[in-house]
């Protein structure tokens, strides 16, 4: 009997752990492919997007920790700063995002690190909301879970793959239109500009 439970406990986790890897591709264009897969903890669904980049993984991080250019090529920001930096891998961030009407603009404040492995293969940047780090502006929404991972891996000596994933609870009620934005249109415009800064190191 016990054993008949273990192995039943087994199957429940493994089939588990096979669902939460299933992503389903919502958008391909120009080498940059965007997944979903609903969400264990949200209404919004968890968000993958995957690409190749010209450049190396110290460019794509130069790029990363530029917090006030993330209005350049991040889609929908409006604000970005640094709020506060513990050293060269690890700071505070604050950034304000335009949501269509009738939805309200969105925040939040996010811890993020870089972590590079020891042979300076791949590089890891994780950001991970804080939501009551300061008290919510007027007018706005704070987003109460937002954990976004960037894992990049040299392929060459000048190219790097990258995988993100997002999850995210954006708080508040958002139409289903202003999801859709932010779950295919928003994603391949962020990486069809975060491809285009990449290649311009590298001309």
């Amino acid at each position: 009997m016990k054993v008949k439970l273990l192995f039943l406990i087994c199957m429940i986790a493994g089939f588990s752990l096979t669902a939460q890897t299933n992503w389903i591709l919502k958008k391909q264009k120009d080498g940059i492919s965007v997944y979903s897969r609903p969400s264990e903890t949200s209404s919004f669904d968890d968000l993958k997007v995957e690409v190749d980049l010209k450049g190396t993984l110290e460019q794509l991080a130069s790029i990363l920790l530029n917090i006030p250019n993330y209005t350049q090529w991040a889609y929908g920001t409006k604000i970005s700063k640094v709020v506060k930096r513990t050293n060269e891998n690890e700071l505070i961030y604050y950034c304000e995002i335009e949501v269509p009407w009738p939805a309200s603009n969105r925040d939040l404040y996010a811890d993020l690190k870089v972590t590079r492995d020891s042979s300076g293969n791949s590089l890891q940047v994780v950001a991970v909301a804080k939501k009551d780090y300061l008290p919510v502006k007027d007018g706005l929404v704070r987003v109460p879970k937002s954990t976004g991972k960037w894992i990049a891996t040299k392929v060459t000596p000048r190219t790097v793959h990258l995988v993100y994933t997002l999850e995210l609870d954006p708080g508040g009620s958002v139409p289903a239109f202003v999801t859709n934005l932010f779950m295919t249109k928003g994603p391949l415009e962020t990486f069809e500009n975060l491809k285009k800064k990449m290649e311009g190191l590298n001309k």
